[in-house]
């Protein structure tokens, strides 16, 4: 009789698990950055600054509400790459020769170099009722670029618990929205070098330049 009771326990629960999630496919909170000054060529010794900043009520365009966010874990992947050039070449891109980054004290950043490029990463700080990072990139030498601005909780952060959440559901990788969604010369991939970044021009429509925002610029 003892299991009986467990087992319609366990089934009430499941129940109300599935009730509460079958609407709910995941979550895609919306994170606000901006790359300014916005251009399509800079100079040699011109800085860009990177900044985000958003409130801890966010935005799910999954689930189309604001949830409150206090205390949450978000942890940016900045990437830098190059694209006109390709194979053995794309080793020079040790970003440093190409960029000089600056991130001040009190942010939780730090820079990674690849094979590939350059990747910031490290973690939002979080005033209690704000979230905000900020970094400067100085160019020093000549290419074409393309930056991407992610923030990853995928192996580490997407289980976070917070008021609303679905207890069956954790969270899927933010959207990062650039400068309010603008183009971003998302064109200037069709000049690389590798036609795999045409594609991802061609399916930009899909969201995946966008939605990692990504810019692309030239440095003359």
């Amino acid at each position: 009789m003892r299991f009986f009771f467990l087992l319609i326990s366990v089934l009430m629960f499941l129940t109300s698990c599935n009730n509460e999630c079958r609407d709910t496919s995941g979550y895609a909170f919306e994170i606000p950055a901006s790359l300014s000054p916005a251009k399509r060529i800079y100079n040699i010794g011109d800085t860009i600054t990177v900044s985000s900043m958003f409130s801890n009520r966010v935005y799910d365009s999954t689930n189309n509400q604001e949830f409150l966010l206090e205390n949450y874990l978000f942890y940016p992947s900045i990437g830098f790459e190059r694209l006109d050039t390709t194979g053995i070449d794309t080793i020079e891109l040790v970003t440093s020769k190409h960029f000089d980054f600056v991130i001040e004290s009190d942010f939780d950043l730090e820079v990674f170099e690849t094979s590939d490029g350059s990747v910031i990463d490290g973690q939002y700080n979080n005033s209690g009722d704000e979230y905000e990072l900020e970094y400067k990139i100085v160019c020093k030498h000549k290419g074409l670029f393309l930056k991407s601005f992610s923030s990853r909780l995928f192996f580490r952060g997407s289980d976070q618990e917070f008021p609303g959440k679905c207890r069956l559901v954790d969270a899927n990788n933010p959207v990062t929205i650039l400068n309010d969604g603008a183009d971003n010369n998302a064109d200037l991939l069709l000049e690389a070098v590798d036609p795999g970044w045409h594609l991802l021009y061609n399916n930009r429509l899909d969201r995946g330049f966008h939605d990692l925002g990504g810019y692309c610029f030239k440095v003359e």
